[in-house]
């Protein structure tokens, strides 16, 4: 698979390049927004946002610098746009799409994360989108959001609504993944980007914690699952761990995910602006009883549980829980 890779120093001078070229075109009638399409796709290459299908207009509101904007936005979703791009590449294992992620980078290095779980239709189904127009006039050549933007419909504030969009890569965990002989998990490490790592057990998020209980359906192969968790937010955990972010960088945090892994060695990917009150402020539960008996020491489900409140399967509710890995996704990446 061919590979694209620009540095950090050459974003902005390329990118006025782009913006150069776009009014240009725009003087004859053709709309043109440059997007790289690196990683983890069949087809990595550079690709003109207005030409993408299906296009896909979403109105919407956010806190910028706290004051409340409004804005309706036209493009392709991320998730149609990485299926133009001939589709997220993946292994046999199970669900290994939710072990990808995408970066999003700005012309001045401003990135931010969105896991493949959040936008695959089979799980978070949210409809972010990759916009070349708005109805305020803030994209286009020589706009103030640049030609392109991410549009992250539902999250609260705007710092995942990344201007003056480049590229986006995407990556996945290593591989191989852990292996593991499966079975009943009494326990899991917090372990990663945080300051104090830790083992969780029912205990101590009994004990810790004020409990948080969640009613989830979600679909469990061909069949709708409704159950009642009580546990502990994700967020809370990460947060009460000590996160290491770097306060120089803003909005720092939107780079980190969690990585959830069972007994048997399956992973999910939980990106922290999904988590984040700020942003999608999801529910994530680490939960540790329910109310149909799954969980507790003779529960299918171990002692500890994934919980991803809204999304439609299952592949993200990862049980026997062992770890929960906080990972800067940018870190070891590109552009």
């Amino acid at each position: 698979m061919q590979q694209y890779s620009i540095g950090q120093d050459l974003l902005p001078y390329i990118y006025d390049l782009e913006n150069d070229a776009a009014g240009i075109f725009a003087d004859f009638n053709y709309p043109f927004s440059p997007l790289l399409i690196s990683g983890q796709v069949a087809d990595p290459g550079i690709y003109n946002l207005p030409a993408t299908t299906p296009v896909t207009t979403e109105s919407v509101t956010y806190q910028a610098a706290g004051v409340p904007v409004s804005d309706s936005y036209t493009g392709t979703t991320l998730w149609d746009l990485l299926t133009s791009a001939g589709g997220v590449s993946t292994s046999m294992a199970k669900n290994d799409i939710l072990t990808k992620y995408v970066i999003a980078t700005g012309a001045d290095g401003y990135q931010a994360t969105f896991s493949l779980g959040e936008i695959d239709p089979m799980f978070g189904n949210q409809p972010v989108l990759v916009a070349y127009a708005d109805s305020a006039g803030q994209l286009g050549p020589h706009a103030s959001d640049g030609l392109a933007r991410m549009v992250v419909p539902g999250d609260l504030a705007g710092g995942r609504y990344l201007s003056d969009l480049v590229s986006l890569q995407v990556a996945g965990l290593p591989e191989p993944g852990p292996g593991g002989a499966g079975g009943t998990s009494p326990q899991a490490t917090l372990s990663g980007a945080v300051a104090d790592p830790t083992i969780v057990t029912p205990e101590t998020l009994s004990r810790l914690y004020n409990a948080t209980t969640e009613t989830a359906t979600y679909l469990a192969g061909p069949s709708p699952t409704t159950d009642t968790y009580t546990g502990v937010s994700l967020w809370t955990l990460v947060q009460d761990a000590g996160l290491l972010t770097d306060p120089a960088i803003k909005n720092d945090l939107l780079g980190f995910a969690v990585v959830a892994t069972g007994s048997d060695g399956y992973r999910a990917v939980i990106s922290l602006g999904e988590i984040a009150p700020n942003f999608g402020n999801q529910q994530d539960l680490v939960a540790y009883a329910d109310t149909n008996g799954q969980l507790g020491p003779n529960g299918s489900d171990g002692a500890l549980r994934l919980i991803v409140p809204g999304d439609q399967a299952g592949g993200r509710y990862v049980s026997n829980l062992t770890s929960l890995q906080v990972i800067d996704t940018t870190a070891a990446h590109q552009v």
